[in-house]
């Protein structure tokens, strides 16, 4: 899958004095939720991959005219008050299909999402703690900006069930979103530590309470 320096890399960490948490973990796996409690509870502040790249992708970003010039009508949701507003379902269905189309958009967006957890880091950079809240951490080089990898651990079938209900997706598609991203049991052993969230229950707030100590 990867070679011999790109293996390195997943065990790079963070030396600075600030500790970062890096948080991640398959698609639909509970990133979102796991981080929110830690917030809740501890008040550390989250940056979130995810958001930048919402961001990214606002109406008549630079980004998101150029999506629109690539793809136009097929993933437009709405246009208001001269806005053209990205359908994200829709596009999400059609670069998920197609490899290339995926890359393009992950090039596209990617540097701006560097550039916004950098700046925010650095708005950050008092805080004796941060979470880092980033699905694409090890397949996009991130382990060096991060002190510890909390991986969030699911298994495929519960997975599958979260995303078809969270995003309606059919099944096909719903493996397409999880085959993108690489192997939970690959990235597991890069991993600092592991939560397992594979149940409905609430075991995981226990595991994180014992690893954070409250």
């Amino acid at each position: 899958m990867i070679d011999q320096q790109q293996t390195n890399n997943l065990c790079l960490r963070w030396k600075g004095k600030q500790r970062r948490i890096g948080i991640t973990g398959g698609i639909a796996s509970g990133k979102t939720i796991i981080g929110n409690f830690l917030f809740q509870a501890k008040q550390w502040p989250i940056l979130d991959a995810d958001s930048y790249a919402h961001e990214a992708l606002s109406a008549e970003s630079t980004i998101s005219k150029q999506v629109l010039l690539k793809y136009g009508n097929k993933i437009l949701q709405k246009s208001r008050e001269n806005e053209k507003i990205i359908n994200r379902k829709e596009l999400a269905k059609l670069v998920f299909r197609n490899d290339v189309e995926k890359k393009w958009l992950e090039e596209l967006i990617h540097p701006f999402v560097n550039k916004r957890i950098e700046e925010d880091l650095e708005k950050l950079k008092s805080n004796s703690v941060v979470i880092l809240i980033i699905p694409l951490l090890f397949e996009k080089n991130y382990t060096n900006i991060c002190s510890e990898i909390c991986y969030i651990d699911c298994h495929k079938d519960r997975q599958l069930s979260r995303l078809k209900e969270r995003d309606n997706l059919s099944p096909e598609e719903a493996n397409q979103r999880i085959d993108a991203q690489w192997a939970n049991s690959f990235k597991k052993q890069f991993a600092d530590h592991i939560i397992n969230n594979s149940n409905d229950d609430e075991t995981w707030k226990l595991q994180l309470k014992k690893l954070y100590n409250f």
